[in-house]
């Protein structure tokens, strides 16, 4: 077969941030939007940063009213070692472009939560409920467990959203373990790859395949990290911001099968952190910024890619008044914009018409540096603008 991606997210190691318990005798349901569609589907699930194998005791794969179990060279449970990835045997199940893909996984041993990727899941009660309708969540009442086996259709979510608190920007608990999701019996015109940091991760990726009509035939996959550097790997207190751009780029987007376009769109993580997460020492100067882009650039190209570069959004408003990292910002925008690429400018998409150096309200989550909803949607449209330029 013929597979190409139909969603997919960078994962990155959760080890020691104990944001999310381990497992044990949960089943975890995944929700996630296909941005192309096909006959057959498969997923990937990843134990990339545990420290041990771990056991995925039954997995199903689902669609509207139809949720299959799914097999590993089928068997229906598979250990999966430590480091590695294993995908699911195909299975025959109709997806179209946005509709929701159910992943299940069932963990039967205590299994520490270690890979995993900035999306929503749900956990079960205890025991094994994978295809079981309604879905028995974690804290709900046991008469509500189906577990009839026969795997109706499941319940139906609500578009997931970014998540923000009072003090600032709060992705959800990475999803564990699952990687990508591909499908089967079509043809893609292009596979595009979103490579960056936080508002990457949860935001204009899945809002710029929505926007995308159904017989466009454009896969979109998430490759962003929150957090994440193009130059210097996550520290160490923070594992799950990932490893750098250029250590993972071959694993991301090489090694995301079929991808035709590549889009960096990091945010100022690189010359933000340094001095406030970080030694002051890892602050970098424009031209190691620009020779980590170009890096990315030259592989892209040399595997094939086109690539777009997208511009870096206002900083936090602790940031800003520090004119070298504003100058940093204004720096990088301005080789980005002169580079010779297809720029998509999402900092002149969502920048204030009266005071350019700040997000407009209208787009600004409530930290004042990340989009809101509405500014992720006006970035993914920035997007799909320069798609069309290219004639994608």
């Amino acid at each position: 077969m013929d597979w190409v991606p139909t969603w997919g997210q960078a994962v990155s190691d959760y080890r020691g941030e104990g944001d999310e318990p381990d497992f044990d005798d949960v089943t975890v349901r995944m929700t996630l939007p296909a941005s192309f569609g096909g006959s057959h589907a498969r997923a990937q699930l990843s134990n990339r940063f545990a420290d041990g194998p771990v056991r995925i005791g039954r997995a199903a794969i689902g669609v509207g009213d139809r949720i299959v179990p799914a097999t590993f060279s089928g068997r229906s449970s598979v250990e999966i070692p430590a480091g590695m990835a294993m995908w699911t045997d195909p299975v025959e199940l109709p997806v179209r472009h946005g509709d929701d893909v159910i992943v299940d996984v069932y963990l039967p041993e205590p299994t520490p939560y270690a890979t995993a990727a900035g999306f929503r899941y749900d956990r079960s009660l205890p025991g094994e409920h994978t295809g079981a309708v309604p879905f028995p969540l974690e804290g709900s009442a046991p008469e509500a467990i189906d577990d009839s086996r026969e795997f109706p259709a499941p319940n139906t979510t609500d578009e997931p959203e970014v998540e923000l608190d009072g003090t600032g920007w709060s992705l959800p608990a990475g999803g564990p373990f699952l990687r990508t999701i591909e499908v089967a019996g079509a043809e893609p015109r292009a596979v595009l790859v979103a490579f960056g940091g936080s508002s990457t991760a949860m935001g204009w990726p899945q809002y710029a395949a929505d926007l995308l009509p159904a017989d466009a035939r454009i896969a979109i996959v998430n490759r962003g990290i929150s957090g994440n550097r193009v130059r210097l790997d996550a520290p160490p207190q923070t594992p799950s911001w990932g490893l750098a751009g250029l250590t993972r780029f071959d694993d991301d987007v090489l090694g995301t099968y079929g991808a035709t376009h590549l889009v960096i769109a990091y945010n100022s993580n690189d010359w933000g952190l340094p001095g406030r997460v970080t030694s002051i020492d890892e602050m970098p100067t424009l031209e190691q910024l620009i020779a980590g882009y170009q890096e990315l650039i030259d592989r892209a190209e040399e595997a094939g890619m086109t690539v777009i570069l997208a511009t870096i959004t206002p900083l936090a408003p602790e940031l800003r008044v520090d004119a070298n990292r504003e100058a940093l910002r204004q720096g990088l925008n301005e080789w980005i914009r002169t580079s010779g690429h297809e720029c998509a400018d999402f900092d002149a998409a969502i920048r204030s018409a009266s005071d350019p150096i700040r997000l407009q309200p209208e787009y600004a989550a409530p930290d004042d540096t990340h989009p809101n909803i509405n500014g992720s949607k006006r970035l993914a449209q920035t997007m799909i603008e320069a798609l069309d330029r290219l004639h994608v």
